[in-house]
């Protein structure tokens, strides 16, 4: 009986080690991204493995893993991550506030990370886009969400809008 296990060397270590030493890295590779970058190189692998086991020569597993490996990127590249970029991303109810305008109901401060917004009837923890204050009662653009914080800039307002008519806007 044949020993499989020294059929053949691979940069110093047995090509059954080899391609399961390839195979179990593209395996860790995919499952440690999630975004399928390794996908080819594991079924390049689990291939030229069982070529081996099965008595191939050292350059037919490496065709088979390079051959195998290319199909397979091209399939993904050209057949899967079309219809995966294609995906309609639904807007949340978070996403509804942002170009809207808030006002600021506990004092936003940078160096301290405090501060609230009122929008829309919610209230929102909020901070600036870059460092500074906003006092309470000042109106502000809600740029965009981090987290859970609605990242704002201040409005320049007119010194005869009262407090009330700010309200009213929101």
């Amino acid at each position: 009986m044949v020993n499989l296990f020294i059929a053949h060397v691979v940069l110093g270590v047995p090509d059954v080690l080899f391609w399961g030493i390839i195979l179990a890295i593209a395996v860790v590779a995919e499952l440690a991204t999630l975004n399928l970058v390794s996908l080819w190189f594991i079924f390049g692998a689990l291939s030229s493995l069982i070529a081996t086991l099965l008595g191939a020569s050292v350059v037919l597993q490496f065709v088979l893993f390079i051959v195998l490996s290319g199909i397979g990127f091209f399939i993904f590249f050209f057949a899967i991550r079309p219809k995966l970029a294609n995906r309609v991303v639904r807007a949340t109810n978070a996403d509804r506030i942002i170009g809207k305008e808030g006002v600021v109901i506990e004092l936003i401060d940078s160096m301290a990370g405090t501060g609230q917004i009122k929008v829309q009837g919610q209230i929102w923890s909020a901070r600036l886009e870059e460092e500074g204050r906003i006092e309470e009662g000042e109106l502000v653009n809600i740029l965009g969400i981090t987290g859970v914080k609605a990242i704002v800039e201040p409005i320049k307002r007119d010194a005869s809008e009262s407090s009330a008519e700010i309200e009213r806007q929101i």
